[in-house]
């Protein structure tokens, strides 16, 4: 099968390499689209994976076209998403369902072989079943998706919330779509770039705001008639942001971590004074839920994508075939274009 591979440092190569192998409770998928996320771009170029060769790629679906013996008979040939995350199922957390803080797990794409393929081996527990009227593209976001709708509920967000969300990447913009289907007054979702700005206005996010364009401060006390929000997501790593985020927040306001910082933040001294004196909570999330109950965050977020109250079809930016991946990864690199979710198809190779 052909597939990208990571063989060390900025070394991605896209080549032929053998079938996986698939365990007795295992199945093969055959991948149809695979997101390029955000973090495969340093992970590529900079930090690399555990090890060497690696195939990367985590935000994925396809169809299985080869089940382990273990397998129910009815998962062949069905159309699913994959939940990258690999429990060990023996650790503390593990122990009490916290399968993302897993002490000692795998991952698809980054400590094992993932997307960037035309075949990829899953565990059977990693499966997620897709229902008719939800196609391979939006099986491929369900991740982020998921990953967004873990950050909004973690947080919490109540009925009539005042919401702002800094940083309109993929899961910005989901978090963002969570918020106004939990019931939020205002979501204003802010960020630099004027066409991701339009975008989320495009979709019904109609508080949206380029921040290089007016003052989010200003907008946000002139609509909360001076109050302030209710909670703050902060997805872009910023320290201004961070520093603006808790100038928002009411009294016992919620600022939820997400975005990662490539470089060392500084808290002002007023804004740690505020966080005091508003008793601002701030917590950190972590990936997405991963409990083995029905119904679960993954279900949410496909009944969720499937009745449209996330859409995610409006920020694909560009489809590439398999053997581009290095491209797609140096466009969001180097920002030589615009653009959003880009998705890696290895039918578009045939």
């Amino acid at each position: 099968m052909k597939a990208s591979v990571l063989h060390g440092i900025d070394d991605l190569r896209y080549e032929d390499v053998e079938i996986p192998t698939i365990g007795n409770d295992d199945v093969l998928v055959k991948v149809k689209a695979c997101g390029i996320c955000g973090s495969d771009v340093p992970r590529v170029l900079k930090t690399g994976t555990y090890h060497f060769p690696t195939i990367p790629g985590h935000e994925f679906g396809g169809q299985i076209v080869k089940i382990g013996k273990n397998v129910d008979s009815k998962w062949l040939n069905r159309n699913v998403a994959v939940i990258p995350l690999i429990p060990c199922h023996e650790c503390n957390q593990c122990e009490i369902g916290n399968f993302q803080l897993c002490a000692n797990y795998d991952y698809l794409g980054s400590r094992n072989d993932g997307g960037f393929a035309e075949y990829c081996r899953v565990p059977k527990d990693n499966l997620v079943l897709v229902p008719d009227g939800v196609d391979f593209e939006c099986a491929a976001m369900l991740e982020p998706i998921t990953v967004a709708q873990h950050v909004a509920s973690n947080i919490g967000i109540d009925y009539g919330d005042d919401v702002a969300i800094y940083g309109l990447g993929a899961i910005g913009i989901f978090i963002a779509q969570w918020a106004k289907a939990m019931g939020a007054n205002h979501v204003f979702a802010i960020d630099l770039d004027s066409k991701k700005v339009a975008i989320a206005k495009k979709i019904g996010l109609t508080d949206a705001i380029c921040s290089k364009e007016v003052d989010p401060k200003k907008i946000i006390f002139e609509k909360t008639n001076k109050q302030g929000v209710d909670s703050v997501f902060e997805a872009s790593g910023s320290e201004f942001v961070f520093n603006e985020a808790i100038s928002l927040l009411k009294h016992n306001g919620k600022l939820g971590l997400v975005g990662r910082p490539i470089k060392p933040l500084q808290i002002q001294v007023d804004t740690f004074e505020k966080i005091l004196r508003r008793q601002i909570t701030i917590k950190g999330t972590w990936a997405f839920e991963m409990k083995n109950t029905p119904h679960n965050a993954w279900d949410i977020s496909l009944e969720a994508l499937r009745d449209g109250k996330i859409v995610a079809k409006p920020i694909i930016s560009s489809r590439l075939p398999l053997s581009k991946v290095y491209d797609g990864i140096r466009i969001m690199a180097d920002h030589t274009e615009f653009f959003y979710k880009i998705l890696v198809e290895p039918e578009l190779d045939e």
